[in-house]
């Protein structure tokens, strides 16, 4: 269903897959489930299995990962955008020959694809490409949208296993009240998946916690009502 102009959206997309079997085997126990809207995949890693998640029929994403001699510095300069952009194509080439198709959105890992001095030239190369893109603060929406790439109006999620609680405080009124979403579209960023230590993450307890979430708040009805794809939203 497409969205109505002026209706709170929600899109809720799981990044993360391909890290680590674990959390691969836990964002398709939450796709099954219907619980995701999105996800985004990191086709660099070894091991990737594309199959089990495209059995899903989940809309899935780019989820871009830069070396760090790319977003090591304050700001990128001109040879670290060269190389973004090499390794963005490079990896968009790489999804669809993995994939079948083209990724319906696009983010990064640690947020690099806003990484100050490399946010334009990525968005670029979206807006050519016509990709939706996560933005990740105000600033970076505003970039986003005068290059014409289209992106929600909040994101809304957690990096650190020791800071907020799993439901983020913008969904608690909808979830706990019966109330309404923040007008415009939020993604809700989440990192559902069964623990894995050997994976190196420094979120890996908190995979866990989000994934019981997630599944526990799959037939919320007020969520529900709102929840879009990317290709809904932007369609």
């Amino acid at each position: 269903m497409a969205r109505v102009r002026g209706r709170p959206g929600l899109i809720i997309t799981a990044d993360d897959y391909g890290y680590a079997r674990g959390y691969d085997e836990g964002i398709v126990e939450a796709a099954g489930a219907r619980a995701l809207d999105a996800v985004s995949a990191m086709v660099l890693r070894e091991g990737i299995d594309p199959e089990p998640l495209l059995g899903t029929g989940s809309e899935i994403g780019l989820h871009l990962e830069l070396p760090p001699e790319v977003t090591g510095g304050a700001r990128a300069g001109k040879r670290e955008r060269e190389l973004a952009v090499g390794a963005l194509r490079e990896q968009l080439a790489r999804f669809e020959s993995m994939f079948g198709r083209p990724p319906a959105h696009l983010d990064g890992h640690h947020h690099c694809h806003a990484h100050p001095g490399l946010a334009s030239a990525i968005a670029r190369e979206a807006a050519s490409r016509g990709l939706p893109v996560r933005s990740v603060g105000d600033a970076h929406r505003a970039l986003l949208r005068r290059h014409h790439v289209r992106t929600a109006d909040r994101l809304v999620g957690r990096f650190s296993e020791e800071a907020e609680a799993a439901l983020p405080i913008e969904l608690r009124p909808v979830v706990e009240d019966g109330g309404e979403l923040p007008p415009g579209l939020t993604e809700w960023m989440v990192h559902p998946g069964h623990r894995d230590p050997e994976s190196g993450s420094g979120y890996d307890q908190a995979r866990e916690e989000d994934l019981d979430l997630l599944l526990g708040l799959s037939l919320d009805p007020a969520l529900s009502a709102a929840r879009l794809t990317h290709a809904a939203a932007f369609g």
